[in-house]
């Protein structure tokens, strides 16, 4: 059994700290360019969509690389191009400004890098920490990058406020190369050498096993379904929605609308902390049930302070009315973190090594598939609709998923381990 903490976890740590945080504080910062510059919903559907789309896309591939070739060299070479291009964002602005497709054209090559890294970490970790170990890793993972996503947002506005995009950008590409530079300290052996070359068609056809890998579990194919829907409707209004209601609907200040966002990670922190100890107590079907439910209560209740009549009542843009929102959203965010930190843990858990990064990218791209075209109908419907009464439509939407899902779910979608014991049954 692998010791929890251990040098080379506090290495892989130390490396997403770096890295998040420089991301964190990019993450803010081009939102807030977007609308500062332009106002325009439909600009920041744009953003969302490049962000999004080469992830979507890429995952499979990055699934197929990260169970073919070293987990750990093709950590340290994403974050190592992840730190130059932040760098050629630095020094593509000019007099304070920055052309709009060069932003979008290097947010769609971060986004492609970020791709083949997120699988292949994802599949490096139970290698590290061990399988009794994992939830708590997992935890305490999830804990680390929301700190870093606290910080982040607050940074951000702050640097953009005062020292503009310049700063942002050599921060995060400084970030990025500390980070590399930290990981490459890390001991770590593959559980499984191959020798084989990677072909077009070799390469297809492990992407195809990934998929094949999901139909045979009726639970995860009922939390693919469900999660598309949700996150047709829920990253729309995380990603372009909530933005727009902050800071052209109400009118918060950039630093408030940093710690508004940052608020979300605090509450994924608080709620990966009490997983933390209560993993191994606690049923994991509870767990998914409470942050579903949680999910779709704190946003119908938030949809009504949107109202215009509603937060103009509270005295509008002032610290009373940003303090409820911060209530709600780390709220949120712990109940995030208690459904998607256990749900993730049992999946990873249920999937061989040898095949853990394909079938972790197809279970991302199945879910995500459908939340590019949600967050580009956003930001079409943000200069057509009042902002207030999309976010509630988006609500309604997602609390009638949940409870078709609480209905129809078999138990496995709540605990996957219960497809495990039944298969060695």
């Amino acid at each position: 059994m692998k010791k929890l903490i251990n040098r080379n976890f506090a290495l892989y740590s130390l490396g997403r700290l770096v890295s998040l945080l420089g991301s964190g504080i990019q993450n803010v910062a081009i939102p807030l360019y977007i609308l500062r510059t332009t106002g325009s919903g439909f600009a920041m559907g744009i953003f969302a969509c490049v962000e999004l789309l080469p992830q979507l896309f890429l995952m499979p591939i990055g699934g197929v690389l990260g169970d073919y070739f070293n987990r750990k060299r093709i950590m340290v070479m994403s974050d190592l191009l992840s730190g130059v291009i932040s760098i050629l964002l630095f020094l593509s602005i000019r007099e304070g400004a920055i052309y709009l497709p060069v932003l979008f054209g290097c947010q769609i090559l971060l986004s492609s890098v970020m791709a083949v890294f997120d699988t292949a970490t994802a599949a490096m970790l139970p290698e590290l920490v061990g399988d009794e170990e994992l939830l708590k890793g997992n935890s305490i993972v999830g804990s680390i990058d929301s700190m870093t996503n606290i910080a982040g947002p607050v940074i951000g506005a702050a640097l953009f406020g005062i020292f503009g995009l310049k700063a942002v950008f050599i921060i995060n590409g400084v970030s990025f190369l500390l980070s590399a530079a930290s990981e490459t300290f890390i001991e770590y052996k593959p559980e499984k050498v191959t020798n084989d070359k990677l072909t077009v068609a070799k390469s297809r056809k492990d992407i195809k096993e990934g998929f094949a890998f999901l139909k045979k579990s009726k639970g995860i194919m009922s939390l693919i379904m469900f999660s598309a829907v949700a996150n047709f409707f829920g990253i729309a209004s995380l990603a372009v929605i909530l933005p727009y209601i902050f800071v052209e609907g109400i009118g918060f200040t950039n630093n408030q609308f940093g710690i508004l966002q940052g608020s979300i990670m605090a509450g994924i922190l608080i709620g990966n902390i009490i997983l933390s100890m209560i993993a191994g107590k606690s049923a994991k079907n509870k767990i998914v049930i409470l942050g579903l439910s949680a999910e779709a209560l704190i946003f119908f209740v938030m949809g009504i302070f949107f109202y215009p009549r509603v937060f103009e009542a509270l005295g509008g843009p002032g610290l009373k009315l940003m303090g409820i929102f911060m209530i709600f959203l780390v709220m949120f965010g712990v109940s995030n973190a208690f459904l998607r930190t256990s749900i993730f843990t049992n999946i990873q858990l249920m999937i061989p090594n040898e095949l853990r990064a394909r079938v972790l990218s197809a279970y991302s791209f199945s879910m995500q598939a459908i939340a590019p075209i949600g967050v580009f109908a956003a930001g079409i419907a943000l200069d057509m609709v009042e902002y207030y009464q999309l976010f509630m439509f988006c609500t309604i939407m997602i609390t009638l998923t949940t409870a078709v899902f609480f209905l129809r779910a078999p138990q496995e979608s709540f605990d996957p381990a219960t497809m495990r014991n039944r298969e060695n049954a």
